[in-house]
């Protein structure tokens, strides 16, 4: 007698992440083993991804007006994701914004602080919490009409 395979189903959290598997990701970090390593978690996860090394070469590339959001690692050469953070608040476009970094102190906390991020990440982070981060990011898409 042949047993057929038991069908694994994914938790409720992953399935309620395809709804918006339409998203695009933009991932800023100089760290190109952190973008590579984002880019394909999320493509396996149904995401379209856009990287950057820097915020300046974020701010000269087409940025998605759509259904996005921003994972931004804050300690950045040149302009820094908090520098970033306050010129996108001034002039747009308005991303909703996960900020990340590797230093888990207050002065670094306090900064993030400082400038509103939808969710904070320090790393290493775990899939459940950068997922729960994107969802609580493109929940809070504004109004393109803003």
């Amino acid at each position: 007698m042949t047993r057929s395979p038991a069908v694994i189903h994914p938790p409720r959290w992953y399935r309620a992440l395809w709804k918006n598997s339409t998203a695009t990701v933009i991932v800023v970090d100089d760290d190109a083993s952190i973008r590579r390593a984002l880019r394909t978690q999320l493509q396996i996860l149904g995401f379209s991804e856009l990287d950057f090394q820097s915020a300046e070469g974020f701010l000269t590339g087409e940025i998605p007006t759509g259904n996005a959001c921003l994972l931004l690692d804050i300690y950045l050469p040149g302009m820094s994701g908090i520098e970033l953070c306050r010129s996108l608040d001034a002039s747009g476009p308005h991303l909703p914004t996960v900020l990340m970094s590797a230093r888990d102190d207050q002065q670094t906390k306090q900064m993030m602080r400082e400038v509103h991020p939808i969710a904070c990440l320090f790393k290493p982070f775990d899939e459940r919490s950068l997922l729960r981060a994107i969802r609580k990011a493109l929940r809070k898409r504004p109004n393109l009409a803003d």
